[in-house]
């Protein structure tokens, strides 16, 4: 304020002064008096009057500014200033205080508004921490390997199950990069091929992909592959997450699941083939009972009632055979080969057939070309058991009929609606059952869920389409109440197959020929069951061997690692107390004994299994399934111990015939 009076003092000033000077001037009077007393008295008497003059205009002027400050200080002017202060001051000064107002309350509002929006953000700064220590516990705890891998392809993150898994740390393996580690995973495998294909394709995709099938690594667990895209909320790819998933425990739990469905369908089979078995025991105790009524005159008669036994036999062995084969136990991974599925079914009929109501009409259809796939031939017989099954419990009382039928058709898979067409096998079964409900029909693949009240267990069809789509195909039905059910299995063809694996039919005795007989050559019978180990014996030593027993595999080692009998060739039974025949069959290899052996058994064995036992040395020459019959035995054993040339057979083949038909088979 001082600086503006000054400012304004100045121009009063001279405005006073100069005029007295110019009016001197003209009353022509010298301006000497100007610097003597007169002048000083007169400028200091026109300086006192502009300063009064100064401070009376700049009155208003202050009071505008003071009460202006006070306005913004939020306080009223005082009494000295507000004489000065014009009318509309005031009104400025009630809207002013109204935008003050207004601004403190909107202020206040902010500074509560930040106040809570800092707790929020203090708040959601600790749930996230919270959440990102939770997900590194998950994420490090995982029971799956989980690769994090962004747009560039570098890895983000991985845990320690994929490090266990690779065997040494991700970083060791491929540093950042990810194509190294996928590179490195695929080594793992077994089916390299297949994983690179898969990944390829995968990385491709900016979709989800199916988990894989199981896949067998390197140190024989079981895996599986699947992988997501990582997206933004508007969408956009920002990476991806791969993850490798242990299923050995879960395998090993799903082929348990399954061998108690197929004893379930074994149970439900069993009542019907032992009905057939014991009607054909009944045949063949009693024809050998007729044959010793006989007169030992009448030897045509004897051997007639022999020969209808063997022929019992042959048809009791069939019936076990077939399911044996059905029952085998699986070693937990699939062992596919090319299978013709029209004798498959031929099997499944067979098997059906003793479970069913002799007035169920049980019919087979199938089409002039040859059906082959690749495949588990066991797992897709307990497919079309449990199917034909289901059919026998759904049949009306009387005039019941169950189809089966086989076709070759071209098909688009329903999976792949805008892929072109391929051959498939078509496996139908058709029966004129009560048919299924509408509530039912969105069900009946859910494991567990049944319609039937006694025997049901509800894993029938689960376990089917499990099956069929490992095998790359699918199941299909229709159904209609009150008039039947018809299901169809599709599996991929198989139009050119170069090697198709198929049964070895149950030799039949009233054709039985002999190899050449044994000669001086020793052959060791091992057996837990004395009777049969004595009519492999009495076998044996009316083709001319020599023969030496042992009760069980210790005897038997004892035989061949300290004996002093020379042995050429042992037939060794399998299931066996103390030392079991495999046991006996590996100890012998891996001491370096190669003698020839005939391995026996009455159930089904994998020749894979004792190929792995012989250690790298000559695995049994043949596989023998009990019962068997002499002239199977003479085949096997003159196998075995590979006759020189020129060696004669021990007896007439010829003359021997009638007495060869004549002795009974081998019963386990």
């Amino acid at each position: 304020m001082n600086s503006l009076r000054l400012r304004i003092l100045f121009p009063l000033w001279l405005f006073g002064f100069l005029p007295a000077m110019g009016a001197t001037r003209m009353m022509g009077q010298p301006l000497d008096w100007f610097f003597g007393i007169t002048g000083v008295l007169l400028g200091g008497g026109v300086f006192l009057a502009a300063y009064l003059i100064s401070g009376w205009l700049l009155k208003p002027t202050t009071a505008v500014m003071k009460g202006t400050t006070a306005v913004l200080r939020g306080v009223p002017p005082d009494a000295h200033s507000a004489e000065w202060l014009p009318e509309d001051f005031w009104k400025l000064r009630c809207g002013i205080n109204m935008i003050f107002a207004k601004q403190r309350q909107a202020l206040n509002s902010a500074e509560q508004h930040a106040c809570q929006t800092a707790q929020r953000l203090l708040n959601a700064e600790r749930l996230l921490r919270e959440a990102f220590t939770a997900l590194q516990g998950l994420f490090a705890a995982s029971d799956e390997g989980v690769l994090v891998v962004d747009a560039q392809g570098s890895i983000i993150a991985s845990n320690a199950k994929l490090d266990d898994f690779l065997g040494k740390a991700v970083e060791e393996v491929a540093g950042r990069d990810a194509a190294r580690l996928l590179s490195a995973l695929t080594e793992r495998f077994a089916e390299k091929a297949v994983i690179t294909a898969w990944i390829e394709k995968t990385a491709s995709s900016l979709e989800a992909q199916d988990e894989t099938p199981p896949l067998i690594a390197n140190d024989s667990r079981v895996f599986s592959l699947r992988s997501s895209p990582m997206r933004t909320d508007a969408g956009e790819v920002i990476g991806r997450i791969w993850i490798v998933k242990d299923r050995s425990e879960i395998r090993v739990l799903e082929n348990q699941l399954r061998e108690s469905q197929k004893m379930g369908t074994i149970g439900q089979l069993a009542g019907g083939i032992a009905h057939d078995f014991n009607n054909l025991l009944t045949a063949i105790r009693g024809n050998l009972t007729l044959a010793e009524l006989t007169p030992s005159s009448n030897q045509a008669g004897v051997r007639d009632k022999i020969q209808n036994a063997n022929h019992a036999t042959t048809r009791a062995a069939e019936l076990v055979k077939s399911l044996l084969g059905y029952s085998r136990r699986s070693t937990g991974v699939s062992i596919r080969k090319t299978t013709n599925l029209k004798r498959l079914l031929a099997d499944v009929q067979n098997l059906l057939k003793h479970s069913v109501d002799p007035l169920v009409t049980i019919q087979m259809r199938g089409g002039m070309d040859a059906s082959y796939v690749t495949a588990d031939a066991t797992q897709i017989e307990q497919v079309m058991l449990n199917l034909c099954l289901n059919a026998r419990d759904a049949l009306p009382a009387d005039k019941g009929v169950i189809e089966i039928a086989v076709e070759n058709v071209t098909h688009r898979q329903p999976a792949k609606p805008s892929s072109d067409t391929a051959d498939f096998v078509m496996l139908v079964v058709r029966d004129n059952g009560h048919g299924i409900s509408e509530a039912d029909r969105s069900r009946i693949f859910e494991p567990f869920f049944t319609t039937k009240s006694a025997n049901g267990n509800g894993l029938g069809l689960s376990t089917a389409q499990e099956f069929v789509r490992e095998h790359g195909g699918w199941i299909e039905f229709d159904s209609e109440i009150g008039r039947g059910s018809e299901f169809r299995v599709f599996l991929p063809r198989v139009l050119n197959p170069e090697q198709v694996e198929e049964e070895t039919p149950i030799e039949d005795n009233s054709t039985a020929t002999v190899a050449p007989a044994g000669g001086q050559t020793t052959i060791l019978v091992v057996d837990d069951e004395a009777p049969v180990r004595s009519i492999a014996m009495n076998m044996l030593g009316f083709l001319g061997y020599h023969v030496i027993e042992a009760c069980d595999g210790q005897q038997a080692l004892d035989i061949l690692l300290r004996g002093n009998e020379r042995i050429d060739a042992v037939l060794l039974d399998i299931y066996m107390p103390k030392l079991s025949g495999r046991d006996t069959f590996r100890e012998l290899r891996a001491v370096g004994n190669d003698v020839p052996v005939v391995v026996c058994s009455g159930f089904v064995i994998d020749p894979d299994e004792f190929m792995i036992l012989s250690q790298g040395h000559p695995p049994p020459v043949d596989i023998m399934l009990k019962p068997y019959s002499l002239d199977g035995l003479s085949k096997a054993l003159a196998k075995a111990v590979q006759q020189p040339q020129g060696r004669e057979p021990a007896f007439d083949l010829s003359a021997s015939r009638s007495q060869l038909s004549q002795t009974p088979m081998l019963v386990a």
